[in-house]
């Protein structure tokens, strides 16, 4: 038996009959592992090049007519999927820009001018000027633009707010929580901690607190209907008129205070340790010096912690259990002695003394006013 041809044995060991051809160089191998040697020794890919140069008969082929199906259908699926990507995942642009931008400059349609979510942006914004609170807006697509769901509130009037909420790596780390700004940091912390002691809870444990709370609701609404029975027991006029004909304030504020009492009963937020310490992160510092941080007063509501402050597309508070800051942190007041980068907020203290000045001042001038009044007229 005469001996196979060399051009018919594997290009990569020389010894067994070809049986595979590589897509991309057309390399002839006998078997898996002389494929694979053959891709590392030539940093060949092993897939075809739809743009490679063919025959008009090799084209006029059903693998032919195959190939450049496939090669077309996976253009329009790369595109599609950028598209998806852009819009829907990173949301870098408005699926309507995209549609403009694909029609070129001579499309008759116009671009609107401003889109209900620009002028909900706008709205924001303004608010927040208002309120002197200054925000950074992270370039669209980026972790933390997409992160922000802060929005305002129409029932309560005030900014809604994502806040990250930064702690210590035994303690819970990062999370994301809303807060209304109305509220003081204590009571949005307390509603983060409960909220999160009720997720770890096992299912037994959530149906008794279910029940603990039907119970308590069930109380406070007896306790609610027997005030209103009381109440309707009077007549209108001795709502307001005892029996000399003299306005009765004092039964007004006491059922006033008791449907205060009944909504702080049932909507009060449960009491914070009083060892946690709050700061604020100050952002856009210089990068050579550590995170710079300020204190904040727990029982301060957010909206007055974020007066004339900045923050990066929505505020971060860390929390830390003593008084003492790691290393990798700095208050702000050495920050600003450091580097000269305020100016510092006003505090109270220096607006209480301004108020002081303009009182004696205002004192002073009415002095003189009667002065005037009680002697002759001056020349």
């Amino acid at each position: 038996m005469s001996d196979p041809l060399l051009s018919s044995l594997c290009r990569i060991c020389h010894i067994n009959p070809t049986k595979y051809t590589c897509p991309r160089c057309s390399q002839q191998t006998c078997s898996l592992p002389c494929s694979k040697r053959h891709k590392v020794w030539s940093t060949c890919s092993g897939i075809r090049d739809p743009t490679v140069y063919k025959p008009r008969s090799q084209l006029a082929t059903p693998s032919g007519i195959d190939h450049d199906y496939n090669f077309l259908h996976s253009i329009e699926h790369q595109i599609e999927r950028s598209e998806k990507e852009i819009v829907e995942e990173r949301g870098l642009v408005k699926k309507m820009e995209l549609e403009l931008a694909r029609q070129g400059p001579k499309d008759d349609r116009r671009r609107p001018n401003r889109s209900r979510g620009n002028q909900r942006e706008d709205f924001l914004t303004k608010m927040l000027q208002n309120s002197g609170i200054t925000v950074v807006k992270a370039p669209s697509g980026m972790s933390r633009n997409l992160e922000n769901t802060s929005s305002w509130s129409k029932s309560q009037k005030c900014m809604n707010w994502q806040i990250e909420w930064i702690r210590e790596a035994d303690a819970g780390g990062r999370i994301l929580h809303k807060s209304i700004d109305k509220w003081s940091i204590n009571e949005t912390y307390s509603l983060l901690l409960e909220e999160q002691r009720r997720l770890s809870m096992a299912p037994e444990e959530k149906a008794a607190l279910k029940k603990r709370k039907a119970d308590e609701l069930k109380e406070n609404k007896a306790k609610r209907t027997k005030t209103d029975e009381f109440s309707l027991d009077k007549s209108p006029l001795s709502l307001f008129q005892d029996s000399t004909g003299a306005w009765n304030t004092i039964l007004d504020q006491s059922i006033s205070s008791n449907n205060q009492n009944f909504i702080h009963q049932t909507h009060a937020p449960p009491k914070l340790d009083s060892k946690y310490r709050f700061y604020l992160h100050r952002p856009k510092t210089r990068s050579s010096y550590p995170k710079v941080l300020i204190p904040l007063d727990p029982t301060q509501p957010l909206s007055k912690v974020l007066e004339n402050r900045t923050v990066l597309e929505f505020p971060t508070l860390y929390v830390f259990e003593s008084d003492k800051l790691p290393e990798t942190f700095m208050l702000e007041k050495a920050y600003i002695e450091a580097t000269g980068d305020g100016p510092v907020v006003e505090s109270d203290e220096s607006e209480e003394s301004e108020d002081d000045t303009s009182d004696v001042s205002s004192d002073g001038e009415e002095d003189e006013d009667e002065e005037m009044e009680d002697g002759e007229v001056a020349p």
